[in-house]
């Protein structure tokens, strides 16, 4: 068989471009390497210029942040200043307020498992209309109102009542009402009736207490009482059927009742004020018998 043989002649430059991983891609040789260390060269100053202005880009937006954290901690500042001020001006206080982490009022606030006791107790009174007697200064109705449909305090001093109307204002607490009322004289079904009443430290300043948890139960089927109580081993006497202890009260004191003394029924007959006054159910929810202010108890009264 004959055989073919061709013979091509190539020229240097062409034979290079055959033998380039470019050939037969489409794709135009390279250029020289002058002028692809040119190209090089530009395309790395030109993205330095552009890491320069993300750097510079991001600088300026830290720059901002920062005056934004300055303005803020500044308008924070101001804040507490005049925080202080009006609570100052209202003072003194009874109660500690805790506002954005810091505690106006009294120099501490005290914390208290009492709400999280009375809305376990009576979830109906979430959502509900509750009566706080002796609401003070109104921090425990601030907090009330915030689960409940509206709060009604009662507070025998009008100053307290006037810092009470003041943290209304200060937390934006629509749902509360204050009046000025001397407990032992009104009553309490005047202002309507209620799902429950949050009754916290009043009825061991008051001298009548019978008269007092009666009219509690003509205006709610369900009372929570934190109240302290007389030992048996006390110098005890009778007042309004019931054997307690004759405490002397300071009218002046706003942390004290507004008559010169109070009866404390003795825990027995506690229980059974609450019984004759119609409550079919009495459950101890906390005793505190060494209590260092005097025996302590809570107690959840219903009643049909």
């Amino acid at each position: 068989m004959p055989r073919f043989e061709i013979h091509w002649v190539l020229p240097l430059d062409r034979l290079r471009a055959v033998l380039r991983p470019e050939a037969g891609t489409g794709e135009e040789p390279s250029a020289d390497p002058a002028r692809e260390a040119e190209r090089l060269a530009r395309g790395l100053h030109d993205a330095r210029r552009t890491s320069q202005k993300r750097k510079e880009r991001i600088s300026t937006l830290q720059a901002e942040l920062d005056g934004l954290r300055t303005a803020r901690a500044e308008d924070r500042r101001w804040l507490h200043y005049l925080l202080s001020d009006a609570f100052e001006r209202r003072g003194p206080w009874v109660t500690g307020i805790e506002v954005d982490g810091r505690i106006y009022g009294r120099t501490a606030r005290h914390k208290s498992p009492r709400l999280e006791e009375f809305f376990r107790t009576f979830p109906e009174a979430s959502g509900g209309r509750i009566l706080e007697p002796g609401s003070l200064e109104g921090a425990m109705t601030v907090e009330l109102a915030k689960r409940a449909e509206a709060v009604v305090g009662l507070e025998g001093r009008p100053r307290s009542v006037e810092r009470a109307e003041f943290l209304k204002g200060l937390f934006g607490t629509e749902n509360a009402t204050f009046h000025v009322e001397d407990l032992e004289e009104t009553r309490l079904s005047d202002y309507g009736e209620f799902d429950a009443v949050f009754c916290c430290g009043v009825l061991y300043h008051l001298a009548r207490p019978r008269l007092f948890v009666e009219s509690m139960a003509a205006t709610s089927p369900n009372l929570y009482l934190d109240t302290q109580y007389a030992r048996p081993e006390w110098e005890l006497t009778q007042r309004e059927g019931l054997w307690g202890w004759v405490r002397h009260e300071d009218p002046d004191n706003p942390q004290s009742g507004l008559s010169e003394t109070a009866f404390w029924p003795t825990l027995e007959e506690l229980y059974r004020l609450l019984y004759e006054s119609g409550y079919g159910r009495v459950e101890t929810l906390d005793f505190l018998p060494d209590n260092r202010h005097g025996p302590r108890v809570h107690v959840a009264a219903s009643r049909p």
